[in-house]
């Protein structure tokens, strides 16, 4: 590839890849100086951190029906839409998340926060595939709280302009975020645990 574009090796200071065996390998054979991808790091950090604490999986899964079922049903929509704006609340649609990208499941689980009033109206009229509980809320919510850092990290290594002195000082505040120890913790210190690991 360095030959295609005319680019001298010494030119190279190091190639940002993902963490791929067949990537690092490639750049090894390549003689080519490499790094992995922070915000690919991020991305497996936080699916282990989720995997971990079968609570919040769950709490999740229940919340991808619920999201699927008003994506697939247009009624359904319609009738959230109504209770949307009755409460005073601005339309918006429920966030589908894709199973690769773990910042689309913080946006869904976000955007089921914020209808959580609209949602409970709908419930009590109408039928769903799934609900979540009183507790399952609560997992959701402190998720959230758990995982906003970790969003804005990936949006700021993420940018064009991002540095790769930016780097170390935000892994080392998001590793004092998931040292401190709160009595909010209760049902994701797993979760928190596996993630502070995945960071290491």
């Amino acid at each position: 590839m360095l030959a295609t574009w005319a680019i001298p090796k010494s030119a190279v200071h190091a190639v940002v890849r993902d963490n791929g065996k067949n990537m690092v390998k490639g750049m090894e054979e390549a003689g080519v100086s490499s790094l992995s991808c922070v915000a690919h790091t991020l991305q497996l950090a936080v699916t282990e951190g989720l995997l971990s604490q079968r609570s919040v999986t769950e709490a999740v899964g229940v919340g991808r029906k619920i999201v699927g079922h008003f994506k697939h049903s247009n009624l359904a929509y319609s009738r959230l839409q109504d209770i949307q704006t009755q409460l005073g609340q601005p339309i918006k649609r429920l966030q589908q998340d894709v199973q690769t990208r773990w910042n689309s499941t913080f946006y869904m689980v976000q955007s089921l926060i914020e209808q959580k009033r609209a949602i409970g109206v709908f419930v009590s009229e109408n039928e769903l595939p799934a609900t979540l509980t009183a507790n399952q809320w609560n997992l959701l919510e402190k998720m959230v709280n758990v995982l906003a850092s970790f969003e804005e990290m990936t949006r700021q290594v993420s940018s064009s302009d991002a540095l790769a002195s930016d780097v170390i000082p935000a892994i080392t505040v998001l590793q004092r975020l998931l040292l401190k120890q709160m009595d909010e913790d209760h049902g994701i210190k797993t979760m928190k645990s596996t993630l502070l690991d995945a960071l290491q």
